[in-house]
């Protein structure tokens, strides 16, 4: 079955945010660990896997959370709920972002920053480098395993406080807009139409 059109930009869309984002992450990732010691790498590693971890549980969040609450607290002006309520009606794409755009992302690069503390190591004690294969194998299963380990704990919060989860990075979103200006977020498109359709459950 062919795709529609609006798939088609969907998925051009996806492929250059995701691509912009791999450059960049990539890009920055590079220059930080080139220009710091090895402790500072072993930071950027963890603090990476932790990223992947933190939007895996918002892209899960999304998907778990119900719309109906945020409602209420939009009526009531509580701060984020109007963006809550836009993040729950595109759970689609949110999920989508957070959990293979990101983690992806983050996969690849905390593989990759893996691999260069490896080089960095075997530059600073050569005798490493007669069992770079054990030691490249057990970095890289390292990293799978705490990326692995933390998403499976973060799944069970992800789904048991969806909605406070939501709550807040639809409150940090608001603090984003308000401090530079512009809205991520905006539900209206013209003729006071609303983008999606809400979740009534």
């Amino acid at each position: 079955m062919a795709l529609k059109r609006k798939s088609w930009k969907k998925i051009s869309f996806v492929f250059i945010l995701s691509f912009a984002i791999a450059v960049l992450a990539g890009l920055g990732s590079e220059l930080l660990m080139r220009k710091s010691s090895i402790w500072v790498a072993w930071i950027l590693l963890f603090m990476i896997i932790g990223i992947s971890i933190i939007f895996d549980i918002i892209g899960i969040a999304a998907t778990a959370a119900i719309e109906k609450p945020h409602h209420a607290k939009a009526a009531n002006r509580v701060q984020g709920a109007k963006q809550t309520v836009y993040l729950l009606r595109n759970a689609d794409f949110v999920a989508n972002f957070c959990n293979d755009i990101i983690g992806d992302v983050a996969g690849t690069l905390s593989g990759a920053m893996a691999a260069s503390i490896l080089v960095d190591l075997i530059r600073s004690y050569p005798s490493l480098g007669n069992q770079e294969i054990l030691w490249n194998t057990f970095l890289l299963a390292l990293v799978a395993s705490l990326t692995i380990t933390g998403k499976a704990l973060g799944k069970s919060l992800a789904i048991n406080e969806a909605d406070e989860i939501m709550s807040k990075v639809g409150a940090l979103i608001a603090k984003i807009e308000e401090i530079t200006g512009h809205s991520f977020t905006d539900t209206k498109k013209k003729g006071g139409k609303r983008n999606g359709d809400s979740r009534k459950d």
